[in-house]
C-alpha cells in the first residue's frame, strides 16, 4: 500500500509482482533476488517543454516499472516484457552511434552517469515489466532509467544516491547516450 497508495490496485500489483518474479525464474533460474521499483511521471503544467529547454511541473503516478534482480559479475543481463535480453559489459561504457534509440544506449548511459560521479557500478541479471504507457507522455523512458539508477543505488551505493541524482544521471544517458534532447 505504500508504493501504490490505491487499495483497489492491490491485488493487481500483487499479481504483477508473483508474475515478474515467475518470469524471472523461467530465464534466469531461481535464487534469493531483489526488486526495485520505479514510477512513471505525468506533467501538470508545462507538457514536454522540457525538449525546448522549459520548465515542467511533474508527479510521479501510480505506475511503474518493476525489476527483479540478482546480482552478478562484470555485465548487465536484462530481459523486458517481450524483449531479447539484453547484454551490456559494464567495462565498456563508450557511446556507441549505432545503439542510439535503443534500450543498450539507455543503460550504458545510466553505468557511465554512474562511472563520471564515482559511484560504484556492477553487474546484474533483471527481468523488468512496466504498466507506464510507452509513447504516452508519461515518461516510460524516464522510470527506465530510473529503475537502472535505483538497482544500481542498491546493489552497489547502499541505497545512497538520491532521487535526484538518478534523474540527473537518467537524463544524461537520454540526451548523450540515446540521443534525445530531454529535461530534468
Amino acid at each position: 500500500i505504500d508504493i501504490y497508495v490505491d487499495t483497489d490496485q492491490l491485488e493487481y500489483q500483487k499479481k504483477r509482482y508473483i508474475d515478474t518474479i515467475t518470469k524471472y525464474e523461467e530465464y534466469y533460474g531461481e535464487g534469493e533476488v531483489q526488486i526495485f521499483s520505479a514510477p512513471g511521471r505525468s506533467e501538470i503544467g508545462g507538457n514536454h517543454t522540457d525538449h525546448q529547454h522549459g520548465k515542467v511541473l511533474a508527479c510521479a503516478i501510480n505506475r511503474d516499472a518493476i525489476g527483479v534482480v540478482k546480482q552478478i559479475d562484470g555485465e548487465i543481463r536484462l530481459i523486458s516484457d517481450g524483449s531479447e535480453e539484453y547484454v551490456v559489459d559494464i567495462t565498456d561504457l563508450a557511446i556507441k552511434e549505432e545503439e542510439k534509440g535503443t534500450t543498450l544506449s539507455l543503460i550504458r548511459g545510466v553505468l557511465a552517469g554512474f562511472q563520471e560521479r564515482n559511484y560504484k557500478i556492477g553487474g546484474f541479471q533483471a527481468y523488468i515489466t512496466s504498466d507506464v504507457l510507452i509513447g504516452s507522455g508519461v515518461s516510460s523512458s524516464a522510470a527506465f532509467e530510473t529503475l537502472i539508477g535505483s538497482i544500481l543505488s542498491g546493489l552497489y551505493n547502499e541505497m545512497s544516491i538520491s532521487s535526484t541524482d538518478i534523474a540527473i544521471i537518467g537524463q544524461y544517458a537520454e540526451n548523450v547516450y540515446f540521443g534525445k534532447p530531454c529535461g530534468l
